[in-house]
């Protein structure tokens, strides 16, 4: 888009201009996403008005004086309610890993992701003080700062604040661990002992021996890596956009690639020129063997390989709809499998290759849908 300056990254999903008062963002590949990136960029207006109002001593100046978990928990937080599945989960990672961060440590260190943190620590916010505490622990916050921001809004310090949370934390999550009684299977093959700090979109070769990921492994982009399953060691780099000119970016967010059945092939997403290509590679050498726009639809994710070899299926989001799309590799040509207002998302071949099965937000069962491919 023109709207925005500047490059903007694969992970952003919306953009609050407070001084242009507006909000600026695509239409994600989901509805519930959208609606949700709708309401989080919302709360960011406001939060942009309470900093403008002069009526009530606003400073827009006062920006910095919000952490940034303040600034993107309170958004997740009023967008998504108080119980949020995701957010849980982080949660119950953390006290898992006994790495319950404090209020200091998420301002000062970049480890304690904002979005998912700052929800959290909201979430405990309204259930204990109630969401009338909001707008004044902003206030006073971006007016004061942070430790007198607390002291003015609730009466203690950080340190008291910082222990309750935790306190509230551990509470919820350790009866949990209680009726754990075995031990996940599995192992941690790739992190950033033996790749970079970014590990993602995994993709398993269908004899199970390799491992297709992408990592800024080598500092400079987001690359396609090869990796031994098994051990985990990166044996070699598949493909970059720095060595590919017609890669601008990967799509890394919502989709991982897909392997074709004699694990010679890999379909992957990328983003050219503003948008989404398929690209196939030999695994092998490397060596790009199709790069493909999809007609309409311009923006899509999760590939799945037939079984014959010879048709790839994934969702697609064209005007304003997502939809299932079938690409056949020889003849190059693109089919709508799905045409409705619902979101039609991750689908997947049966092993004969006859159906597909595919999430949706589809209330009811449409049986004209369970028809052969």
């Amino acid at each position: 888009t023109t709207a925005i300056q500047g490059d903007i990254g694969v992970g952003t999903g919306g953009v609050t201009e407070g001084l242009k008062n507006r909000v600026v963002m695509p239409l994600m590949e989901t509805n519930q996403t959208t609606r949700h990136v709708i309401g989080h960029e919302l709360v960011h207006a406001f939060q942009y008005h309470l900093l403008l109002d002069k009526t009530s001593n606003g400073d827009i100046g006062n920006l910095g004086n919000l952490p940034l978990w303040m600034i993107e928990g309170m958004a997740e937080y009023l967008s998504l309610g108080k119980k949020d599945a995701y957010t849980s989960m982080w949660m119950r990672d953390a006290y898992l890993n006994k790495d319950i961060p404090s209020i200091k440590d998420l301002t000062t260190s970049s480890k304690y992701f904002p979005y998912r943190y700052g929800e959290a620590f909201w979430s405990y916010m309204g259930s204990t003080y109630g969401d009338s505490v909001i707008v004044p622990f902003f206030k006073n916050t971006a007016r004061f700062g942070l430790d007198y921001g607390i002291r003015r809004t609730f009466g203690y310090d950080e340190k008291t604040l910082s222990s309750l949370w935790k306190n509230s934390i551990e509470a919820t999550y350790k009866p949990y661990l209680k009726d754990t009684l075995q031990i996940p299977v599995g192992i941690k093959v790739i992190d950033d002992k033996n790749s970079g700090k970014m590990n993602v979109a995994p993709a398993i070769s269908p004899d199970g021996k390799y491992i297709a990921f992408l990592s800024e492994k080598n500092l400079f982009s987001i690359d396609l890596f090869l990796a031994d399953a098994k051990t985990g060691r990166v044996l070699r780099k598949i493909t970059s956009k720095v060595s590919n000119t017609h890669i601008d970016e990967f799509n890394f967010i919502e989709s991982a690639g897909a392997w074709s059945p004699d694990g010679k092939r890999f379909a992957f997403s990328v983003f050219n020129e503003g948008r989404n290509k398929i690209v196939i590679v030999d695994v092998k050498s490397g060596r790009v063997l199709q790069e493909t726009s999809m007609g309409k639809a311009k923006q899509f994710s999760n590939l799945s390989w037939s079984p014959n070899g010879n048709d790839i299926v994934f969702n697609a989001l064209a005007e304003g709809q997502s939809d299932l799309y079938l690409y056949n590799i020889p003849s190059k040509n693109v089919t709508q499998l799905t045409n409705d207002k619902y979101t039609d998302y991750q689908p997947s071949f049966s092993h004969d290759g006859k159906k597909i099965v595919f999430t949706s937000d589809r209330t009811t069962y449409d049986q004209s849908l369970e028809q052969t491919i």
